[in-house]
C-alpha cells in the first residue's frame, strides 16, 4: 500500500515537472533498463538505446533515479549516472553525417573548379607555347633572310668596288692614249712638207 502511495506521489510531481522537461541523452557506452519506479526494485519496462534523445520528466532526489520519456512516447525511471546534458554521439552523428556529405560535396566541387582551373591554365600554357614557337620561326626565317641580304649587299658592294676600278683604269688608259696620240702628232706635224701654192711659185719666176 505504501508503495504505491510512493508510485502515484511520485507521478503526481512527475507531471508537475513536465513545464521543466528539458532534452537529455542516454550515455553512449552504457545499456539503461527503464524501470516502473525510481529504483531498480521495479520492474523493467523495456531498455532505451545508447546515445537515445530522451526528455527529463522529474529526478528522485534519494536514488537519484531520473523519470523520462523517449522518442517513441514511453514513461520509465532510469539510473541518473546514464542521463546525460550533453549531447551524445548518436544524437550528432546524422549532423557528423550530414556534415561530412557536404563537406565532401564542397570538396568535389572545388576539385571540379580546380581541374577546370589546371585545364583552362595549361591549354593557355600549350597556346604560349605553340605561339612562342611560331614566333621562333619567323625570326629564324628572318634572320636567315637578313644573312642573305647581308651577303647579297655584300657581293654587289664588291662588284661596285669593281666596276668603279675598271672604270678608273680605264679612263686612264684612254687618257694616256689620247696624250700619246697628241704627243705623236705635235712631233710629226714638223715633220710634213709643206705644199707651195701656185701664185707664189708664178711670182718667183
Amino acid at each position: 500500500m505504501k508503495s504505491k502511495l510512493l508510485v502515484a506521489l511520485l507521478c503526481s510531481l512527475s507531471w508537475l515537472s513536465m513545464a521543466n522537461a528539458a532534452d537529455r541523452y542516454i550515455s553512449d557506452d552504457v545499456y539503461a533498463y527503464l524501470h516502473a519506479g525510481p529504483s531498480n526494485k521495479f520492474r523493467i519496462l523495456g531498455s532505451i538505446k545508447a546515445g537515445e534523445t530522451v526528455t527529463e520528466l522529474a529526478r528522485d532526489a534519494q536514488t537519484k533515479y531520473v523519470h523520462i520519456r523517449d522518442a517513441d512516447g514511453r514513461t520509465g525511471w532510469v539510473e541518473g549516472t546514464f542521463v546525460q546534458s550533453e549531447e551524445s554521439f548518436r544524437s550528432k552523428l546524422p549532423k557528423i553525417e550530414s556534415e561530412l556529405t557536404n563537406t565532401k560535396a564542397q570538396l568535389s566541387s572545388v576539385d571540379e573548379r580546380h581541374e577546370q582551373d589546371v585545364l583552362e591554365k595549361t591549354n593557355r600554357l600549350q597556346l604560349q607555347d605553340q605561339e612562342l614557337t611560331e614566333v621562333q620561326a619567323e625570326l629564324r626565317a628572318l634572320r636567315q633572310q637578313h644573312d642573305t641580304l647581308n651577303s647579297e649587299n655584300q657581293r654587289l658592294t664588291s662588284l661596285m668596288d669593281n666596276k668603279q676600278h675598271q672604270m678608273r683604269l680605264d679612263w686612264l688608259l684612254y687618257g694616256g692614249m689620247v696624250a700619246g696620240i697628241g704627243a705623236l702628232f705635235g712631233f710629226l706635224l714638223p715633220l710634213i712638207p709643206r705644199r707651195k701654192s701656185r701664185h707664189q711659185s708664178r711670182w718667183m719666176n
